[in-house]
């Protein structure tokens, strides 16, 4: 063999049936690319092959061997995109087929098996043959004559057409590629009217008692009542229990007695004292008639002790306590009233610093520890449906937690075209696609580390006033910076800049979704701000006592917005609509006039006494009243020496003059 000029050779693998005319037309498949231009098989062996036709080895160049797997590698790609990635062909000539003869190989898409058998004259003889790599490889493989492979484009990237095409998921939700690589800065909102109309479903009441009574009915109050006094026999029943303990005098509750103990409860509200003891007592400071002419304490603190709302037990279902409470106030709501187009939905809390399988903690909130309550409320206040938090147990717990809440507060306002504001705790572009599918629309805060957000947002710098809308099937998220950077996301409102006016007079420019954001999201901390005035519920009542009162009060709250809307009456206030409720559920009893055969006066005492005082050498005779212990302060267990006495009164007590006004009035 000579030595041809040019790249260094290498040794070339050596096919076993010895014959090039076998080999040219193997490699004839392969022959019309650009790195390879041999047209024939007698050109391909003068060009690329020994110049010594006898010789049964052939060496192949760097040259010749690249474009012959540049070939390969065109014609693998345009049979499938799937491909693995090609690593450096100058490294794939290093490794040998076999330990006995070496052999170059195709990139890693070419697997090795061993030596190579002679191929069967049955290919040779037909006018489409395979290449070696197709031939050496178990991928299924499309033969294609060498004429036309001349004609066939090299693989260039996806257009930009191409590369915005989303592909629906079988399920027609959202996929995360979608959400984070083909948002645009031009984009159209999906256009919903509302099909509702806000409107009170049954009559409109006539007084505050009135609309009271349509959310505390005669059904509610019924269960109370069977369910207190059946848990009244399990704690009279319960061992332990002492001979003259309160329970043994317990008699069955009537709603009329419920009604009087649930005008009480509210009454403690208006009129605020640390213990609930101190509503009877007779001491002057504290002395408040009302209470004891409607019920004595051992009876209100008898009842309040046996308050009870199911018997059913449940050791799934944390809430089983209270639950027909939450029922039946989101029951009445859907029943009773049909709300305006504006939603907000947030979360409230109930006190509660005790022991308590799902306590939470917001940091946020004026009771930091307590019972969670997911809430949907207008934007004015009126709640129209709560949900409590029950922990790992609950049916909307687990993976999408915050979705399955927001879907089951609004099932029954969905596809009517609503607008939901909620805070960054809520809101996602999967949960904006699934309401914008039902016909709803969600506006707020959104969360800068949410699964599907645009990668874009995550990294641009805004100046102070600049805002930055990304747009993906109908869905808005947009960064505004203010004092800080802002993320925010609105299946309604576009990337509108809006003139607004702050407290201090100042004129702003916000984005439109953030200005409605601020006018509507406030409904329920308004709810907790209003039910805070008035406040109820009892550090020493069990957790799910202290939910009834704190529903209590928000049906109370609902009673006062309905009114007002939909009453042809006067709009009342807070505290005189919560003082008519109780005018009518504690009745003014019945004076009682008693005629004193007596009239009592209070008067000096008479009786003196006279004693010898000396004055240095003199005597002085002092004349002086014989005090008397009052008998009203004795009883207080004071001493106190008074001047007056009652002489109409049994034994003529010395009497004070504020404990002659106790005792005669």
């Amino acid at each position: 063999m000579t030595d041809k000029p040019g790249p260094s050779k290498r040794s070339g693998s050596v096919l076993t049936s010895g014959s090039r005319a076998k080999r040219g037309r193997i490699y004839s498949a392969n022959s019309s690319l650009d790195d390879f231009e041999c047209s024939s098989v007698e050109a391909e062996f003068s060009q690329c092959g020994d110049e010594d036709e006898e010789d049964d080895e052939e060496e192949v160049s760097d040259d010749s061997c690249d474009s012959i797997f540049d070939s390969r590698l065109r014609m693998d790609r345009f049979e499938s995109s799937s491909r693995q990635k090609i690593s450096n062909p100058e490294d794939t000539f290093n490794r040998p087929m076999s330990p006995d003869r070496p052999m170059a190989t195709s990139p890693s898409i070419i697997q090795n098996y061993g030596e190579l058998s002679d191929i069967p004259d049955s290919l040779l003889n037909n006018s489409i043959t395979p290449s070696v790599s197709m031939l050496m490889s178990d991928a299924l493989s499309i033969n294609i004559p060498s004429e036309d492979i001349e004609n066939l484009p090299l693989r260039s990237p996806p257009s930009v057409e191409t590369s915005q095409t989303r592909v629906e998921r079988p399920d027609n939700q959202p996929s995360e590629e979608g959400a984070t690589s083909f948002w645009s800065t031009q984009g159209t909102m999906k256009s919903i009217d509302f099909t509702k109309t806000q409107e009170l479903l049954v009559p409109a009441p006539s007084d505050p008692f009135e609309a009271f009574r349509l959310l505390i009915d005669e059904n509610i109050l019924d269960l109370i009542v069977h369910e207190t006094n059946a848990n009244a026999i399990r704690v009279l029943n319960a061992p332990g229990v002492k001979e003259h303990s309160r329970i043994t005098s317990w008699k069955d509750i009537t709603r009329a007695e419920l009604s009087t103990f649930l005008g009480l409860a509210l009454r403690t509200g208006t009129i605020r004292l640390n213990r609930l003891s101190d509503y009877w007592k007779k001491h002057w400071l504290f002395n408040i008639p009302c209470f004891a002419q409607y019920m004595s304490r051992n009876r209100f603190m008898l009842i309040l002790r046996c308050l009870h709302f199911s018997s059913e037990t449940n050791e799934e279902d944390r809430l089983a306590k209270i639950r027909p409470i939450v029922d039946h106030f989101n029951n009445r709501m859907n029943d009773i009233y049909y709300p305006g187009k504006q939603l907000s939905l947030d979360e409230a809390m109930v006190l509660w610093r005790g022991r308590l399988q799902f306590r939470q903690y917001i940091k946020n909130k004026r009771h930091k520890y307590g019972v969670k309550l997911y809430v949907l409320a207008e934007p004015d206040g009126t709640v129209l449906k709560f949900q409590i938090y029950g922990g790992a147990g609950d049916d909307t717990s687990g993976v999408g937690h915050t979705q399955n809440i927001v879907l089951k507060l609004l099932e029954e306002k969905l596809d009517s075209g609503h607008s939901v504001y909620m805070d960054n705790y809520y809101n996602s572009y999967d949960l904006a696609v699934k309401l914008l599918n039902r016909q709803t629309y969600c506006t707020g805060t959104l969360n800068k580390n949410r699964k599907g957000n645009p990668i874009e947002l995550g990294t641009i710098t805004l100046r102070k006033g600049e805002n930055k809308s990304l747009f993906l099937n109908g869905v808005h998220i947009g960064k505004w910076k203010d004092k800080r950077y802002v993320l925010y996301i609105s299946t309604e409102h576009d990337n509108e800049m809006m003139e607004t006016t702050n407290k201090r007079g100042t004129v702003l420019v916000k984005p439109s979704a953030i200005i409605h954001y601020n006018n509507f999201m406030s409904g329920v901390d308004l709810q907790d701000q209003m039910l805070s005035y008035y406040p109820c519920e009892r550090k020493t009542m069990r957790w799910y006592k202290k939910i009834f009162f704190h529903t209590l009060q928000m049906s109370l709250n609902n009673a006062f917005h309905l009114h007002n809307k939909f009453s042809m009456n006067s709009k009342m206030n807070l505290y005189d609509f919560r003082l008519y409720i109780l005018e009518k559920l504690l009745p003014k009893p019945p004076q009682i006039v008693e005629k004193m055969s007596t009239k009592h006066i209070l008067t000096k005492i008479e009786n003196v006494k006279t004693r010898q005082k000396k004055e240095g050498n003199k005597t002085r005779t002092i004349t002086e009243v014989v005090r008397k212990e009052c008998k009203g302060c004795r009883e207080k267990k004071n001493r106190v020496a008074t001047l007056y006495e009652c002489k109409s009164c049994i034994g003529k007590p010395g009497l004070c003059i504020e404990c002659f006004f106790e005792l005669h009035l």
